[in-house]
C-alpha cells in the first residue's frame, strides 16, 4: 500500500511540474517535490498528502506576482485541463485529460481512507 501511494504522489508532483510555465522553473521545483515525497516516510508525512501540496502551490508559482489581481487563478484539476485541452491531437490530450483527472479522483479516496 505505501508503494501505491509512493507511485501516486510522484504522478501528482509530475502534474504539478507541468502546471509551471517556464522549463528550468518545471526542472527545480520537479525535482524537489520528488525528494520531498520520497523522504516523507522518514518523517512520519504522508507522500500524497504533500504531493496534492504541490499541487495547490503550484499555480500560485506559476503565476505572475500582482498586487490587486482580481483574475481567479485555477487550480487542481482544473488547471490540469485547461493545460491538457487545447493545441493539436486533441485525442491524445483528452486521454491525457481523463487520466490526471482519474488520478486527481483516486488521490482524494485515498485521503479519505487514510485518514
Amino acid at each position: 500500500m505505501k508503494l501505491l501511494h509512493l507511485r501516486a504522489a510522484l504522478a501528482v508532483v509530475r502534474c504539478a511540474a507541468a502546471l509551471l510555465p517556464d522549463p528550468e522553473q518545471r526542472a527545480r521545483y520537479l525535482e524537489q517535490w520528488r525528494a520531498d515525497v520520497q523522504a516523507a516516510a522518514d518523517f512520519d508525512l504522508s507522500p500524497l498528502r504533500l504531493a496534492l501540496g504541490a499541487m495547490s502551490a503550484a499555480p500560485r508559482i506559476a503565476a505572475p506576482s500582482s498586487k490587486g489581481s482580481t483574475t481567479m487563478l485555477p487550480i487542481g484539476p482544473l488547471a490540469l485541463a485547461l493545460r491538457v485541452v487545447g493545441g493539436s491531437r486533441v485525442r491524445q490530450r483528452t486521454a491525457a485529460l481523463a487520466v490526471l483527472s482519474a488520478l486527481t479522483l483516486l488521490g482524494g479516496i485515498a485521503m479519505l481512507v487514510t485518514s
